[in-house]
């Protein structure tokens, strides 16, 4: 092995190099590098929600996933961690299991038979609209780049079985939808901090402290349909501390079924979250487009959770620190753990931390008579405009 060149794997025998070196390197020499992918599935009636995601970090040699679900306040979610290099070929880690049936189209996700939980599934995700990318999200933090990712979203259906304590759940395309999103490049919340780091001032979103702050994280992605059989998208990203001017950090499109992109300048959330858990309730979202000339275009959408007690916590999922557990940290050459949450709506469950209330909320969205469905993501600290608490 000539020790300036990355292993050969079996992508090295496509021709889409794109750095002088094999598919085992990436460009950045960055630890927090990260290859990500994310579904949250459901049936259209709120009772039952899937989760999965997948990481790959390549320079930390670690390749981790979940795989969970939700039904009533029920959560399971099983998490599995192995070294990168013991199979650089396999996206597989333990029991979970991710393929590509064909690109963009149909993706397959497993959970087999594990030893933590007593869940299983077997699923396939069908694309119902073209992947869509967000803006490129980039943080600069004390001179270093804190993040620097891309991401695309895409709307589908859902086909295949889910295996809760030996009772078997079909799932139904036509009963079901979901989303999921694909992510690379450098990203906060990878593995832990060094002790060493100089403190970071103020209320910084990678790694900051945002205790004492009023802070507005949503995140919506959608898929809306016309009675004429077109489908569109309202898709955004809104973080900001205080509601002064505009966001930190926003991207916003509605994204039409044909590929095309029409960008946001403004959008307005509007939402009443419950005060016990900090859930999405209810509310309208404004988006405002350019018109013509030096005209804008508003257009108002109503959002309403479908089910009030659901929503999967991607806390479990290592979507921040539990149980002493992060994204792509080292946890033994092969890990597997899991557990079974009974509510996760308690209260209690907030009052340990903020990050709690990371969830993917299945909603009705609605703009005119055109209806559909979408999933909801926010965080809620403080007081902040346009935020109700319920």
């Amino acid at each position: 092995m000539i020790p300036t060149i990355a292993p050969l794997t079996s992508a090295d025998e496509q021709f889409s190099h794109q750095i002088v070196n094999t598919f085992a390197a990436v460009g950045s020499a960055d630890r927090a590098w990260t290859e990500k992918a994310w579904f949250t599935l459901m049936r259209k009636d709120g009772s039952l929600q899937a989760s999965f995601g997948l990481g790959k970090y390549a320079n930390r040699n670690i390749v981790d996933g979940y795989g969970g679900v939700q039904i009533g306040t029920r959560q399971l979610t099983v998490r599995a961690s192995r070294l990168l290099s013991s199979a650089p070929d396999s996206l597989g880690v333990g029991p979970l299991g991710y393929e590509v049936v064909e690109p963009l189209k149909a993706i397959r996700l497993t959970l087999a038979e594990n030893a933590v939980q007593p869940l299983q599934f077997a699923l396939t995700f069908h694309a119902t609209m073209p992947g869509f990318f967000e803006n490129r999200d980039v943080v600069i933090q004390s001179g270093r780049t804190a993040s620097d990712v891309i991401r695309f979203h895409q709307a589908g259906t859902v086909s295949g079985w889910i295996l809760i304590d030996g009772e078997r759940h079909a799932v139904d395309p036509e009963e079901w939808y979901g989303f999921r999103d694909r992510s690379w490049g450098i990203r906060e919340h990878v593995g832990l901090d060094p002790a060493d780091l100089a403190p970071v001032g103020g209320h910084g979103v990678t790694g900051g402290n945002k205790a004492g702050s009023a802070f507005h994280f949503n995140w919506l992605v959608s898929k809306i349909d016309r009675p004429d059989g077109t489908s569109y998208d309202l898709a955004y990203y809104f973080r900001d501390f205080g509601g002064d001017g505009p966001p930190e950090f926003f991207s916003g499109y509605i994204n039409e079924s044909d590929g095309t992109q029409i960008p946001i300048l403004h959008l307005y959330p509007e939402i009443d979250y419950r005060a016990s858990d900090r859930g999405a309730m209810r509310g309208t979202v404004t988006a405002i487009l350019a018109g013509k000339g030096k005209g804008v275009v508003e257009r108002v959408f109503e959002i309403e959770a479908i089910n009030p007690e659901m929503g999967f916590r991607l806390l479990p999922g290592m979507y921040g620190e539990w149980k002493g557990q992060i994204h792509g940290s080292f946890k033994g050459e092969e890990f597997l753990d899991g557990e079974t949450i009974e509510d996760v709506n308690d209260p209690a469950k907030l009052a340990e931390t903020y990050r709690w209330q990371i969830r993917d909320r299945p909603v009705r969205i609605r703009e005119g008579g055109n209806c559909g469905y979408g999933d909801m993501e926010s965080i809620i600290l403080g007081e902040y405009p346009g935020v109700r608490l319920v």
